[in-house]
């Protein structure tokens, strides 16, 4: 019979786990000192996160608060460090991501409505190397909500930790505002869209909202667009765009948003501007240009969706 002082046998010591839990286990040791957590405090803690999971909502907040960090390091490592050589900023892909998309022209429109709601909104820029040479022929896969927040395309299965959310929308088309385009000669593109909406990231009067409001962060994710974007021989990056004035790109679930992920738009509402463009009303404008890093000659390109990490 093993005894207090006997150590088991049948599970191989993990060495990687002993340094990896030693380090949260002093990193909260740090925090609890700095800031005089008492006994209390953590007791209240652990109970709200055995709330959580006996709600099913645990997955849901653990996603939006502390998992983009890890995230990056399984996937955007390339772009761990964008400030070194430019490389456009690295965002997770998220669960709302749905392969094969048409492809647009360029310039283009997203698949939608001819009555489609919302402001029209016409996104155009370059993709470049890091060096600044243009890359044409350069892949941009994109998707975003509709103006009313939903997202197109995705089963029950595929929804994941969004499902309860009320943020998608099963009875648009599934490529409704996903599409794909690819740059010019001069890699250039432009496509018209619609200003995507307010995300929910927590059902209203629900335990995750309640700790939300309580850390001062907001139970909406700010307005955005994701893309994809490949070229031979380079990363692939992940991106969004989130708009300048948006009131929640500061207080957002995972964190504030970083300063060049957000970008101004210019609205034009002169008759002859948008008459000249086919419209019957005022549009606005953006520009967006993604950097992409090369790949190293001992590189391996970035896997393509995340999708092991949304089912798990």
């Amino acid at each position: 019979m093993a005894t207090t002082d006997t150590p088991r046998t049948d599970i191989a010591f993990n060495q990687r786990l002993r340094v990896v839990f030693d380090d949260l286990q002093k990193a909260f040791g740090d925090v609890a000192l700095r800031h005089g957590i008492t006994h209390e405090e953590l007791g209240q803690a652990i109970t709200y996160v055995q709330k959580l999971v006996g709600s099913g909502e645990f997955m849901l907040a653990t996603t939006l608060l502390v998992a983009n960090r890890t995230i990056e390091v399984s996937y955007g490592r390339a772009y761990a460090h964008p400030e070194k050589d430019g490389a456009s900023t690295w965002m997770a892909t998220g669960p709302a991501y749905v392969p094969g998309a048409p492809e647009i022209d360029n310039p283009g429109v997203l698949p939608m409505a001819p009555d489609e709601p919302g402001g029209t909104l016409f996104v155009s820029g370059t993709v470049r190397s890091t060096s600044g040479k243009p890359l044409p022929g350069a892949v941009i896969d994109l998707w975003q909500t509709t103006a009313d927040g939903r997202y197109s395309g995705l089963t029950p299965e595929q929804a994941g930790p969004l499902e309860g959310l009320d943020v998608v929308d099963f009875d648009l088309p599934k490529y409704h505002l996903r599409g794909k385009i690819v740059t010019d000669a001069d890699g250039r593109y432009e496509y018209r869209t619609v200003v995507p909406g307010v995300e929910a990231s927590a059902v209203p009067g629900s335990l995750l909202d309640d700790l939300l409001h309580m850390l001062g962060r907001a139970n909406a994710r700010a307005r955005h667009i994701h893309a994809h974007i490949t070229h031979d021989d380079h990363h692939m990056l992940t991106h969004q765009i989130h708009f300048d004035g948006d009131p929640l790109v500061d207080i957002v679930t995972e964190g504030a948003i970083a300063r060049e992920l957000i970008h101004k738009t210019e609205l034009h509402d002169d008759a002859a501007a948008w008459e000249a463009r086919g419209l019957t009303g005022p549009y606005r404008t953006l520009t967006c240009d993604y950097i992409l890093r090369p790949i190293g000659f001992d590189e391996v390109k970035d896997p393509y969706v995340l999708e092991g990490f949304w089912k798990q």
